[in-house]
């Protein structure tokens, strides 16, 4: 690979914007950060991302996804801290990009469920126990059919 020449591959593919790619295209661009050029890693895979980005009409989406995965690996083994901010911006903008944004959306939500269910639950208790120690045992079986009470009841005891 270190006998290729990046630079030439990236201009062959970049040449003719109109040009459909195959396989035979894209999977050499893959490794492009192992090959000699004058251009850095940091160039040849922001400018593998955006022929990826733009060769979207050409390949699945999972694809594409794996292919960006591969070039993600790659910098993240070559480039510094700051280089990775530059292509963090242009995999942000991508499919896995957003699947990445995706999952940790759904991740967060999930997790402020899982911490909305907690404190329901607490608030719950927390309001049996007063209920209980007051010995309004019969409040307890309506704030258990009666949502609406028990938010009053809430709100009562600044729960």
């Amino acid at each position: 690979m270190k006998d290729d020449d990046a630079d030439k591959l990236l201009e062959k593919i970049t040449s003719d914007p109109h040009r459909e790619l195959s396989r035979e295209d894209i999977i050499p661009l893959l490794f492009s950060p192992l090959m000699s050029g004058d251009t850095g890693q940091t160039e040849r895979i922001l400018k593998c991302i955006q022929i990826l980005k733009n060769a979207e009409i050409d390949f699945p989406k999972a694809d594409i996804q794996k292919m960006e995965a591969i070039l993600y690996v790659f910098a993240v083994k070559f480039l510094d801290d700051n280089d990775l901010k530059s292509i963090k911006e242009a995999i942000a903008m991508t499919k896995l990009g957003q699947m990445i944004w995706d999952d940790a959306i759904e991740k967060g939500r999930e997790e402020g469920e899982r911490i909305g269910e907690k404190n329901a639950s607490e608030r719950y208790s927390r309001l049996i126990l007063i209920l209980n120690k007051e010995h309004k045992n019969d409040l307890i079986l309506k704030i258990a059919t009666d949502p609406e009470y028990r938010e009053a009841l809430y709100k009562e005891y600044g729960i």
